[in-house]
């Protein structure tokens, strides 16, 4: 079935490539080198600058564009745990760092066509040093493809109604999530887990990509509706990479550039390569349970799911009027607030519509009050009793809200820093107050550099961002990668021993994140503070490697910087 469906999608591309080649009334300015942005080009969140390359006067004849992008990451992790197995032990003050060299190539054919070809080298440092693993004790250079597709536009070249495209890309569907969010294709259902990691709020997915908008019906400032197709093959190392097909479909509608309302829906490993793979089912494998019919109704977890997502934005600045407020020495000479502060945005979503309710292996207790079936005792229940992770929707629902705060000097270097410090150490014990002194100079200097030299030092982005998820079990993948075990992964979730360890998981993750650009946008400096779902980079085996969030308790935090330059 699966050979079959890519054959017909694969003759599809064909005859709609052979349909626009036909199409060259649109194509007379291709010299002019019109290219339409490229929002998945890069691995990061800046919009890339593309070095064009002279173009032959054949309308035919291929035209190139470049971008180079490169990024230093350097951070520290103040508070954390490190998870190995079911065991955690507290690493505090680890160093990170990272460094990403980024190429792409974006090749046009008829304008219609794009051949985008990027690839990222990546040198980071192991947080933990083995002795025993060479990999852990040396810089670890990673070589890997981030974008390579072939896309191509139908109908007008400024406002297509339909593009299409086939290979391996980045995609993103919330515009406004910067570090959580993202989780109808950042996370699992069966087992549960969300991940994130820090300036790529987005996947790389494997397959092919059919996306629209109503830029070619009605003017988009009154109403503007976005539409994604994918059908993806399951590659992510995160998870069970099976190369299982998931089909995702995500639409939103944006209103007068206030009201902005998505949805989206994945059919997680909808069609299988190997269904003793996806769906394993084998008596005393861990992913059995019994259903209601007690021993005669035994049952399997899958690791196919449906899941869910729903996401809304507000911007109160569309009707808000700009103002300034006089004295520019000390509020300068632009606006208090700026086109994003404000705005309100939030996500939520379903990982796994479907519970797995597990019963005794004896006859069903029912309450005779309420007719109401119930467990047996877990000591009476022979196999693994985790299914019962997956009798509660709410549990696989994780909620994110965000606000994008005043980017204006006086607040974002001034009032806000002091405010979030303060809390900061209330949360964690830790000062760094003296921080927001220092702010404090160019909070009160912005006006003169702005009056006299012309330099704007507002934010370009700051946001905060805040998750709820369920902690009744860890946020784990070690099920997943596991492929040492004699049934080797499973669709459960992992034991909870955090307790024995004196952690108490947070069921709230936060996340405040800044950008600045400067000299044309060509270079940046971003920053992230928070306890959110990262992991710390390490070059060991995936059976030594960190499998549960390394941020879980009250006092567990992290920062890390980045400054990239892009031509």
């Amino acid at each position: 079935m699966a050979r079959k469906m890519m054959r017909s999608i694969a003759l599809g591309l064909l005859f709609g490539t052979a349909l626009g080649f036909g199409q060259n009334e649109d194509s007379s300015n291709a010299s002019l080198l019109t290219v339409d942005t490229l929002s998945s080009v890069a691995s990061n969140k800046e919009t890339p600058f593309l070095a064009a390359v002279a173009a032959p006067t054949d309308h035919k004849a291929i035209q190139n564009k470049q971008n180079l992008f490169f990024a230093l990451d350097e951070g520290q992790i103040m508070r954390g745990a490190y998870n190995s197995g079911a065991t955690y032990t507290a690493i505090n003050r680890t160093w990170q760092e990272r460094m990403t060299l980024h190429l792409a190539n974006d090749m046009t054919y008829q304008d219609r066509m794009h051949f985008i070809l990027s690839f990222e080298c990546q040198l980071s440092f192991s947080f933990l040093p083995y002795n025993s693993v060479p990999a852990t004790l040396t810089p670890q250079f990673n070589f890997y493809p981030n974008d390579v597709e072939i896309n191509y536009s139908f109908g007008q070249l400024d406002k297509p109604w339909m593009k299409l495209a086939v290979g391996y890309f980045p995609f993103k569907y919330n515009p406004d999530a910067k570090d959580l969010g993202e989780y109808l294709m950042r996370s699992n259902a069966y087992p549960s887990f969300i991940v994130n990691d820090f300036e790529f709020p987005m996947t790389r997915e494997l397959g092919l990509h059919i996306s629209g908008n109503s830029a070619w019906l009605f003017d988009q400032s009154i109403d503007k509706i976005n539409w994604d197709i994918l059908l993806t093959s399951e590659t992510h190392a995160y998870s069970w990479p099976t190369q299982d097909w998931t089909l995702t479909a995500v639409a939103s509608n944006s209103l007068l550039n206030c009201l902005d309302i998505g949805g989206g829906v994945s059919f997680q490993r909808l069609l299988s390569v190997d269904e003793s793979k996806t769906s394993p089912e084998k008596a005393g494998y861990p992913n059995m349970y019994y259903g209601e019919g007690g021993k005669t109704d035994t049952q399997y977890i899958s690791f196919k799911a449906t899941k869910l997502m729903g996401r809304a934005s507000i911007n109160p600045q569309r009707f808000i009027p700009e103002f300034k407020i006089p004295f520019w020495p000390l509020f300068g000479e632009t606006p208090i607030f700026g086109k994003e502060d404000l705005k309100v945005y939030g996500e939520v979503a379903v990982l796994g519509l479907k519970n797995y309710v597990a019963y005794g292996p004896d006859s069903v207790i029912v309450d005779s009050a309420t007719n109401a079936k119930a467990w047996l005792p877990a000591s009476k229940i022979p196999i693994n009793n985790y299914a019962r992770f997956y009798d509660s929707l709410a549990d696989r629902m994780p909620y994110m809200i965000g606000i994008d705060l005043p980017t204006h000097p006086l607040l974002s270097y001034g009032i806000i820093p002091f405010l979030l410090t303060k809390w900061l150490r209330d949360e964690t014990g830790d000062d760094i107050r003296p921080l927001s002194y220092v702010l404090l100079i160019p909070a009160l200097a912005s006006g003169f550099a702005s009056h006299y030299l012309g330099w704007d030092l507002g934010l370009d982005e700051f946001s905060l961002e805040c998750e709820w998820a369920s902690q009744r079990f860890p946020n784990s993948n070690q099920k997943v990668i596991t492929f040492g075990t004699a049934t080797g992964p499973m669709p459960i979730p992992v034991p909870d021993t955090r307790s024995n360890f004196g952690i108490t998981p947070m069921q709230v993750k936060y996340a405040l994140y800044f950008k600045k650009s400067f000299k044309d946008n060509r270079f940046a400096l971003s920053g992230l503070v928070g306890r959110d779902h990262m992991k710390p980079s390490e070059n060991a085996p995936p059976v030594d490697q960190q499998t549960d969030d390394f941020l879980q308790t009250k006092n567990q935090w992290w920062w890390m910087l980045r400054f990239s330059a892009q031509f």
